[in-house]
């Protein structure tokens, strides 16, 4: 069975890293996450790869953040979106909304919490065909 496909996108590496290496050790190794630090990077992973789920933290701002939702909406319409961010506010949570975001979580967040948010979001999307041609590979230590 090939494997999931999840990208992270966050300006902050030390908080990237930290999801990263959570879901990992509740996912296991058939999940791939890997780690753009910025909207425009995400993007080239998602327009080129087989994204089972992007995690997008919007910072303070959330400007190329919504620029990249709007991006995954249009071009990736299947690909269900996480917003996890340290800057919860009801504006930033009218803003995800709007742009359509379908899952959305404060942090700091307890991953036996974030778990099922991301399990369901996968459930959102099917398995990827395993002859797919995958350009990002994942390394497993």
């Amino acid at each position: 069975m090939p494997h999931r496909q999840i990208q992270i996108c966050d300006d902050d590496s030390s908080a990237a890293l930290i999801t990263q290496r959570g879901l990992q050790s509740l996912l296991g190794d058939r999940y791939c996450i890997t780690i753009a630090s910025t909207p425009n990077a995400a993007w080239l992973v998602c327009a080129h790869g087989n994204i089972d789920l992007l995690i997008v933290d919007p910072g303070s701002g959330g400007g190329s953040a919504g620029a990249l939702v709007r991006a995954m909406h249009a071009f990736r319409p299947m690909t269900p979106i996480l917003v996890l961010t340290a800057y919860d506010t009801p504006g930033l949570r009218a803003k995800m909304r709007d742009l359509g975001v379908s899952y959305y979580a404060a942090k700091p967040i307890d991953f036996k919490d974030l778990l099922p948010i991301v399990t369901s979001a996968l459930r959102m999307t099917p398995i990827p065909d395993a002859f797919f041609p995958k350009l990002y590979a994942c390394h497993h230590r």
